[in-house]
């Protein structure tokens, strides 16, 4: 959060009224987001052309602003042990903010989830997950958020992207 009464901008000093709130580029004194004090679930997805495109929301769960920015790390876990299924996502290129997340307030990161069914079953060996592990930028804990009915290819596919990320946005 950032409280200012007067902005002096080329010398000229101008009155700001009231406070103003991210989602705006996080100053290099906002703490980075930790994954504890976030809430990560998945957004409402849309599907298109053998694509499921998901939104991974990412939620100040704490009591004071923190620093979001970058790519998340995301894979689709199984199991009762949620280890990992294939391959980790791609990071999509692209612009990266660092966002400022007020208390309460979220930012998304967009998953292009490829449909199994469009790969060779013998290349792809396509599984059932429970489905994905999700690593906040800059984090090292990671969360896992559910997504019934998810399926993944559990081998590796030279040349495909069956799972691709982009950076963190506004929401």
């Amino acid at each position: 959060m950032i409280s200012a009464r007067y902005l002096v901008i080329g010398g000229v000093v101008a009155a700001l009224a009231g406070t103003v709130i991210a989602n705006q580029p996080a100053s290099a004194r906002t703490a980075s987001c930790r994954t504890s004090g976030l809430h990560v679930a998945l957004g409402r997805g849309e599907g298109a052309a053998g694509h499921y495109y998901v939104p991974i929301v990412f939620t100040n769960s704490g009591s004071g602003a923190c620093a979001l920015g970058g790519h998340p790390g995301v894979s689709y876990v199984a199991g009762p042990d949620r280890h990992q299924v294939g391959d980790a996502a791609v990071r999509e290129p692209g612009v990266a903010p660092r966002l400022t997340l007020a208390p309460g307030q979220s930012a998304m990161a967009w998953v292009d989830q490829v449909d199994v069914d469009v790969y060779d079953p013998a290349s792809c060996a396509p599984r059932p997950v429970y489905g994905l592990r999700v690593y906040p930028p800059g984090n090292t804990e990671s969360a896992i958020v559910a997504e019934p009915g998810a399926r993944a290819c559990a081998k590796h596919m030279p040349g495909q992207r069956p799972l691709a990320v982009r950076a963190v946005q506004e929401r």
